[in-house]
C-alpha cells in the first residue's frame, strides 16, 4: 500500500512538474560560446548569433522544446544561441562568407545532434584578429570628449583659484562652485544643524541611499538574463520560487524615490512660505520651480547619456561585448535628445538607453505638474481634501487604462525571456510600469504627506503616544515586505478585473503603506528606526544617489560584458556582481558629484536666478 502510494505521488509530481530534468537537457543548449580569446589568438574567425530550430517533419524533440518554451516561467528555447570558433569548431565547413559558414555549421552540428534544423535568426558579429579592435572614434566621441576635458580644466581652475585667492577678499562665487574642496563640503556638510526644520528630514538620505540598493540588485539579476550563461535553469527555477517576489513585485520601491520627489518639493515651498508669508506664489514660482529641477538633474543626465554613448563602447571587447554594450551605446546616440527633454519613455519606448533612464523621464514629468498643483494649492484651506480626492482620482483612472487596453503590473510580465528582451514590445512595460500615469498616485501621495506634515507640526507628541499610529507605524516595515510577498498568490492570474484591480491598486498601496513608515521616522516614533537610517554615512550616499542612478547599469552590463566564457548563475554569483557593481558605482559616482554634478548645477542655478 505504502509503494502504491509512493508511486503515485511520484507520478503527481512528474505531472505537475511536467518535465523531468533528463528531458531538459535533451534539448540543445540555450548557450554555447567557444573561447574567444583562444580563437583570435590563433588567428581565428568567431561569429556569434542566434537561431530558430525547426524540422521539416514531425520531431519529438522539437516538440519537447515548445511545450517547455511555451511555459512564461521558461526562456524560449526554439531559439538558440551560438559563440563558435568558426576556424576550428566549423573546420569541416568551407565558405567564401563567415556569417555563410557560421550557418552551415550550426545547422550540420544541430542536425547531426538533435535532428534538428537552425536557421540563423540574426548574427551579432563575425570577428578576426584582423578585424579592427574597436569601432572608429567619430565627431560624436570627439565633441564629448572635448566637453568632459572643459569640465575637468574647469575643476582644476576652480579648485586652484579656491587655495590661492585673497581669503580677506570676496571670492568670485562661479569660480567657487568648481572647487573640489567647495564641494567635497557640501557633500559632508550636515545641514540639518544649520536648521532644526530639516532636521527631521535627515531619514530621507537613509531611505535614498537604501532603495538604490535595492535597484542595483534588481539590475544585477537583470543582467544575468540578458548574457550567455552555462545553468538558464537555475534562473527559471528560482522565476516560479516565492522567493522571487520580492525581486519580480519589489520594483514598487522605487515609488519611494517619486513620493520623496514630490514631498520634499511641498515641503520646501510649505516652508518657505511659513518663513516669508509675502512670498508670490504664482506662474513665475511655477517656472523657477521647473528650472531649478531641471538644472538638477539634466547636466548629470546628459553626461553620462554622452558617455555611454561614445567612450563606453571603447573600454574592453570579448564575444558579448557588441550585443550588450555597443548595442546599448547605439540606442544612446539615437535617443541623447529625447533624455534631454525627459521623453524618452515616450519616443521610441522600446528602443532603450539605459533601462533605468524611464525614471527621469516619468519623475520630471510628474514634477512639472506636481510643482504646478503645488502652486494652485499651496495657500488654498482645502488642500488635504483636493489631494485625497485626486489620490483616488489617478487610481481610478490607472484601473480604467489598465483593464481597457489590458496593461499589466510588472508582476504578471516579469518573465524569463521578457526580462532577457528588456520587455521589448511588451505593452505594459511601455504604457504602465514606465508611463507616467503609472506612478501618479505616488507623486500626489507625496504632496499630500507634505500638506499633513506642514499643518500638524506640534503633534509629535500626539503621534508618540497614540497606540493606533504606534501600531500602524510598527508594522509598516514588515507590511512592505508582506505587500510585495503577497504578489506570489495572484501573479498567474488570468482574470482580466483581477489583473487590473491589482495593476490599479500595487504601487498605490505600497505608496501608502510606505508613507505611513515615513511619517513614524520623520516624528522619531521609533529610535532603532532612526539611527539607522540617520547614519552618517547614508548622508553622503544619499546626496550621490543621481550619480548612482544614472551610473550603475553601465557596470551591471560592463562585468558581464567583458566575460569570454559562458556565466554562470547562482545566488553566490549574483551576490559577487551586485557588490561588484556597487563598490565600481560609488567609486565612480564619488568624482561625477564632485566634478560634474553640483558645479554644473550651481553654476546653472546662479545663471538662470541673476
Amino acid at each position: 500500500m505504502v509503494v502504491k502510494l509512493l508511486s503515485c505521488l511520484i507520478v503527481l509530481v512528474a505531472a505537475v512538474s511536467g518535465i523531468t530534468d533528463e528531458q531538459y537537457y535533451s534539448m540543445p543548449r540555450l548557450f554555447e560560446l567557444d573561447d574567444y580569446d583562444e580563437c583570435l589568438g590563433s588567428r581565428g574567425a568567431f561569429c556569434l548569433g542566434s537561431f530558430q530550430l525547426s524540422s521539416k517533419k514531425y520531431s519529438r524533440l522539437l516538440d519537447l522544446t515548445q511545450q517547455i518554451s511555451e511555459d512564461k516561467y521558461k526562456f524560449n528555447h526554439t531559439v538558440i544561441n551560438r559563440g563558435y570558433c568558426v576556424t576550428t569548431t566549423c573546420a569541416h565547413i568551407s565558405g567564401e562568407f563567415l556569417s555563410e559558414v557560421f550557418e552551415e555549421c550550426v545547422q550540420n552540428i544541430t542536425k547531426t545532434k538533435y535532428k534538428l534544423d537552425a536557421k540563423l535568426l540574426s548574427l551579432e558579429h563575425c570577428k578576426t584578429n584582423s578585424s579592427p579592435p574597436q569601432i572608429p572614434i567619430d565627431l560624436y566621441d570627439i565633441i564629448f570628449a572635448c566637453i568632459a576635458g572643459l569640465i575637468l580644466m574647469g575643476n582644476v581652475v576652480g579648485t586652484a583659484y579656491d587655495l590661492l585667492h585673497n581669503p580677506d577678499e570676496k571670492p568670485n562665487p562661479y569660480l567657487m562652485t568648481w572647487s573640489l574642496i567647495q564641494n567635497w563640503k557640501r557633500l559632508t556638510a550636515t545641514y540639518d544643524k544649520e536648521d532644526p526644520r530639516y532636521e527631521p528630514l535627515t531619514p530621507v538620505h537613509g531611505l535614498k541611499a537604501l532603495t538604490l540598493i535595492l535597484v542595483i540588485l534588481a539590475h544585477s539579476v537583470i543582467a544575468h538574463h540578458m548574457t550567455y550563461i552555462h545553468n538558464p535553469q537555475f534562473l527559471e527555477e528560482k522565476n516560479v520560487h516565492p522567493l522571487s517576489t520580492i525581486l519580480h513585485n519589489g520594483t514598487s520601491v522605487v515609488q519611494t524615490f517619486i513620493i520623496l520627489s514630490s514631498f520634499l518639493l511641498a515641503y520646501n515651498v510649505l516652508l518657505t512660505l511659513e518663513t516669508d508669508p509675502k512670498t508670490k506664489v504664482n506662474f513665475g514660482l511655477w517656472c523657477r520651480l521647473v528650472v531649478h529641477r531641471i538644472t538638477r538633474i539634466l547636466p548629470l543626465n546628459m553626461f553620462v547619456v554622452g558617455l555611454c554613448a561614445t567612450w563606453w563602447r571603447f573600454a574592453s571587447a570579448g564575444p558579448l561585448w557588441a550585443p550588450l554594450v555597443e548595442a546599448e551605446a547605439a540606442r544612446c546616440r539615437r535617443k541623447w535628445w529625447t533624455h534631454a527633454l525627459f521623453i524618452n519613455n515616450l519616443v521610441e519606448p522600446d528602443d532603450r538607453c539605459l533601462v533605468q533612464s524611464w525614471f527621469l523621464a516619468v519623475d520630471m514629468q510628474l514634477y512639472v505638474l506636481m510643482s504646478l498643483l503645488l502652486v494652485i494649492l499651496a495657500r488654498c484651506p482645502h488642500a488635504v481634501k483636493i489631494l485625497i480626492g485626486l489620490f483616488v482620482t489617478t487610481i481610478v483612472a490607472n484601473f480604467f487604462i489598465a483593464y481597457y487596453f489590458e496593461l499589466k503590473s510588472i508582476l504578471f510580465i516579469a518573465y524569463p525571456e521578457y526580462i532577457r528582451e528588456q520587455y521589448f514590445g511588451v505593452p505594459s512595460f511601455k504604457w504602465q510600469y514606465a508611463a507616467a500615469w503609472g506612478s501618479a498616485p505616488a507623486a500626489v501621495l507625496g504632496l499630500l504627506l507634505a500638506f499633513l506634515h506642514r499643518s500638524v507640526p506640534t503633534t509629535t507628541d500626539r503621534l508618540q503616544q497614540s497606540t493606533v499610529f504606534r501600531v500602524l507605524y510598527r508594522l509598516s516595515v514588515p507590511c512592505i515586505l508582506l505587500w510585495i510577498m503577497g504578489g506570489y498568490f495572484i501573479r498567474d492570474s488570468n482574470s482580466r478585473l483581477t489583473v487590473a484591480l491589482y495593476t490599479a491598486l500595487d504601487r498605490p498601496v505600497f505608496c501608502l503603506i510606505v508613507s505611513t513608515a515615513m511619517i513614524g521616522f520623520f516624528f522619531r516614533i521609533d529610535r532603532l528606526y532612526w539611527h539607522v537610517l540617520t547614519w552618517r554615512a547614508w548622508q553622503i550616499l544619499g546626496r550621490m544617489s543621481l550619480s548612482v542612478l544614472l551610473v550603475h547599469w553601465c557596470y551591471n552590463l560592463t562585468l558581464l560584458a567583458v566575460k569570454t566564457n559562458l556565466a554562470r548563475v547562482s545566488v553566490f554569483e549574483i551576490g559577487g556582481h551586485l557588490f561588484a557593481s556597487m563598490f565600481l558605482t560609488y567609486v565612480t559616482s564619488l568624482p561625477l558629484y564632485l566634478m560634474v554634478e553640483v558645479p554644473t548645477q550651481k553654476t546653472l542655478q546662479m545663471l538662470f536666478s541673476s
